[in-house]
């Protein structure tokens, strides 16, 4: 089947579901015969109509040759935000992954350029095959901000997960949730294309990158799509293409221990084999016919973690000391094989901490490694490059953008400065290091810094925004400017100092640099989720007081499990009780939380943390800090720290104690509205009846209704007053 012919079949399998009239109200014939003739025909656009405000003012066809941003037809069916008909009735059919893909693959093919035609428009630039993940997003997300269009990367982001994938063509994306099972958990894919790309210095006006940074950008290269490649002979003039994507997956984390960790039992050359090293089984390539050529999809496992194996045996080793809990070691394995669960000891992080003993090795199915193109016609002419592939846990807030987080909080007026963590931490889209260096065939070079770059097509752009909304909506992203870049070491890849032949020391990122399994780092950034700013659940009101820790984004009661709910982490939250006539907060101590457990046990759940919206998650954090301020504790963290998160929720009306708290202040709370209570804290002990359970003192308690505008605030046995919010 021509791609013509596949376009057309697409426009009229769709045109019965409200595409027909919604096109034709731009002068757009989805049944017209011939289709070719109508689809390159000039049109008048009506860019009121839903989904069409951020088109390109510079688009007036349904196709325009190698313009996806300017042709009609792509933007519709690629377009999150067209999802309704000119009379703003529900679309009732939508294009599939494949479908998309047939019509930007058309639109690439109806003049197709000569190679030397190319070179002559790169003019002194060089020219490579090479791998991108692409996305096709709305003006608000895109590197210029004008109108939508593709947005391309060199590093592309899979998750793990129990279920296989769900596309949800209404928001043209991948979900991660399982229907009718609160725990599971969807894998996530990535859509890898192949295009002829130029290689140029970053350049702010004509491609990017995304948050051009001025003082780095200028210097380093970037590859920069020109024309997409795809089977047949209508992509370059007077060549017939094959074009094919070759994938290497490796997770290499067990192995990387023993290399850090002298005397663990383990050394090489067993730890170069299965299972310290995993190349198989971890992704492979979607079904064309489905989703169209590229898609890289994660292979679905029972679970999120399994028992490592060796012979068919478990695999043990001695767990080395003070790995900072990077390493699970909590399974100590006898002389007999008899396996003791530490968690079950009171001194179990001083064990784990001293090491010294046989313990259990854990696996997951996270990896890093390459996507890298192939197409024999042009092998003679043009070198490849490759893209960087990642295959991280998964995602509990997939509808936030670590970007978007980011940026918000720079120009949120209400924070005196954009340190309100501890720590400075970057979307991965705008950490400039190069790709891990040590995988198979050595694709990767040291100076390649911009490989986790967002780029646009270079072209040029409008002088006059368009008049849009701000936000695009709520969908999950596989471009890394929706991941966490590297911290300590970070959510989905870690990073390494490596020294270059020439004896230079460069970072590089490596997926090995994370915990093993990963819900050992999945602890540890929730833990302190309040001190770096990344998107990922903040336990910090899940647990006892410690350190100088706070909450800054609160979890709800449901998403902690209170109330009944399913806890995305499977830990319950503070209880008030009562002792000696005292008031305490009882927690389950944080050094009993065994988050690779949770995995096994198949626990993990994201049914409530992964409905937020970047819109929520944001008012909660600028809630949190109101409330701070409102306690006099926004001083500094030792200030906050005072005042842990006992409730919080998200008031549902009708509330009675909301209508008691407006009555008695005087003050009605308007739209959206949230409940707080907080105490100021006393000691912290050990319960005397289990050595697992933390006892607080509560010193004080208060509740707090916060609205947008106000905040109305009751002290102990007080009066509900309008609270005073003050630096």
């Amino acid at each position: 089947m021509s791609l013509l012919e596949s376009v057309t079949q697409v426009c009229h399998r769709l045109a019965p579901g409200g595409w027909h009239s919604l096109m034709l109200a731009h002068g757009l014939d989805l049944l017209a015969e011939p289709l070719a003739a109508e689809l390159r025909r000039p049109l008048t656009i009506d860019r009121s109509l839903s989904g069409f405000e951020d088109f390109n003012l510079d688009g007036n066809r349904a196709i325009e040759a190698a313009a996806p941003s300017r042709s009609l037809l792509y933007h519709a069916l690629a377009s999150p935000r067209v999802t309704v008909d000119e009379t703003g009735a529900d679309l009732r059919l939508f294009a599939t992954p494949a479908e998309i893909e047939a019509v930007l693959d058309y639109l690439y093919s109806i003049a197709p350029p000569t190679l030397d035609r190319l070179r002559q428009q790169a003019g002194d630039a060089p020219l490579a095959v090479v791998a991108f993940a692409s996305e096709y997003r709305c003006a608000a997300d895109t590197v210029h901000g004008q109108h939508a269009d593709l947005c391309f990367s060199r590093t592309g982001i899979a998750r793990v997960g129990t279920a296989p994938a769900r596309y949800e063509a209404r928001l043209r994306s991948f979900l991660p949730f399982v229907e009718d099972d609160e725990r599971g958990i969807r894998v996530m894919p990535v859509r890898y294309s192949a295009y002829i790309a130029m290689q140029l210095r970053g350049d702010a006006q004509r491609f990017g990158p995304l948050d051009f940074q001025a003082e780095v950008d200028p210097g380093l290269d970037f590859w920069v799509p020109l024309h997409k490649l795809f089977n047949g002979d209508r992509c370059l003039a007077g060549m017939e293409l094959s074009v094919t994507l070759q994938n290497h997956q490796v997770n290499e984390k067990l192995r990387h221990i023993h290399l850090r960790h002298s005397g663990t039992g383990w050394q090489e050359p067993q730890i170069s084999q299965p299972p310290f090293v995993v190349v198989d089984g971890l992704a492979d390539w979607a079904a064309s016919e489905d989703f169209g050529a590229g898609l890289l999809l994660p292979q679905p496992k029972a679970r999120l973690v399994e028992p490592a194996q060796v012979e068919g045996r478990p695999l043990s080793f001695l767990m080395p000391a003070n790995t900072a809990g990077m390493v699970h070691g909590r399974h100590k394995v006898d002389a007999d094989g008899n396996i003791e669960d530490l968690n079950q000891r009171a001194d179990v992080e001083a064990l784990v901490r001293q090491g010294g003993y046989q313990a259990l090795h854990y696996q997951d199915a996270t990896a890093d490694g390459w996507v890298r193109p192939d197409c024999p016609a042009l092998a003679g002419s043009l070198p490849t490059v490759a893209a960087y592939s990642i295959i991280g846990p998964p995602d509990f807030y997939p509808l936030c953008s670590q970007r978007k987080l980011l940026n918000w909080v720079r120009e949120e007026p209400l924070f005196p400065d954009a340190n309100i963590w501890h720590a400075r931490l970057e979307a991965l889209s705008n950490v400039r290091y190069c790709a891990n260096l040590n995988l198979k065939d050595q694709l990767f070079c040291a100076s390649d810094r911009g490989v986790t770059a967002i780029v646009a097509l270079a072209e040029s752009r409008q002088s006059t925004p368009l008049q849009m909304p701000l936000e695009s909506g709520s969908r999950p992203s596989f471009l890394p400017d929706s991941a966490a870049g590297v911290f300590g070491p970070g959510w989905e890849v870690g990073w390494v100092r490596q020294k270059t032949p020439d004896q230079q020391w460069i970072n590089i990122l490596a997926g090995y640099q994370m915990a093993s399994p990963f819900p050992e780092d999945a602890k540890i950034c929730a833990a302190l989720g309040s001190f770096w700013p990344g998107v990922a659940p903040d336990s910090a009101r899940v647990f006892e007081p410690r350190s100088s820790l706070h909450t800054i984004i609160p979890l709800t009661d449901e998403e902690i499990g209170q109330n009944g709910a399913v806890a995305w982490d499977d830990q319950q939250g503070p209880q008030v009780i009562v002792q000696d006539n005292r008031l305490i907060a009882q927690y389950h101590a944080y050094a009993h939380a065994d988050y690779t457990q949770v995995a096994l046990d198949g626990r993990f759940s994201l049914s409530q943390t992964g409905h937020t919206s970047q819109a929520v998650y944001q008012r909660r954090v600028v809630s949190m800090y109101r409330v701070y301020r409102a306690l006099g504790a926004a001083g500094d963290n030792a200030q906050r720290n005072a005042w842990p998160v006992l409730s919080f929720r998200e008031v549902q009306s009708p509330d009675s104690e909301l209508d008691t708290a407006q009555h008695q202040a005087g003050r009605v709370l308007e739209g959206w509205v949230q409940r707080f209570s907080m105490y100021k804290r006393g000691a912290v002990g050990i319960a005397d009846e289990d050595f697992k359970l933390r006892h607080v003192e509560i010193e004080e308690q208060v509740l707090l209704f916060v609205s947008a505008e106000a905040i109305l605030m009751k002290r102990g046995a007080g009066r509900w007053q309008i609270a005073v919010e003050t630096l």
